[in-house]
């Protein structure tokens, strides 16, 4: 599969940057839509994709899976992973437990 990269987000990681990647979600012949996803762990990159009913949906899922894989990290409970110059807050939409009902 020839994927674009549709946004990227590098992180401050133990002193040099984790990147990571959102690839333009597509349509898949079951007729959901995908959107893969790649966080480029040192030690084992990591790629998965999350599926929507629309593009955005699947987007929007992608965000919020690398949002809660990122937080359960050891490197983010250590302060070890962050954004722009210190930040905790890595900026990406929320996890369903932290919706409103």
């Amino acid at each position: 599969m020839d994927e674009a990269i549709f946004a990227e987000r590098r992180f401050e990681f133990m002193g040099g940057e984790l990147v990571v990647r959102f690839f333009a979600p597509t349509k898949a012949p079951g007729g959901e839509f995908q959107c893969h996803y790649f966080i480029g762990w040192p030690e084992r990159p990591f790629r998965r994709y999350a599926c929507g009913e629309d593009g955005v949906q699947a987007l929007m899922l992608a965000m919020r899976s690398v949002h809660v894989r990122l937080l359960v990290s050891d490197a983010y409970k250590a302060g070890q992973l962050t954004l722009w110059g210190g930040q905790t807050e890595l900026d990406l939409p929320p996890a369903f437990s932290s919706m409103p009902p």
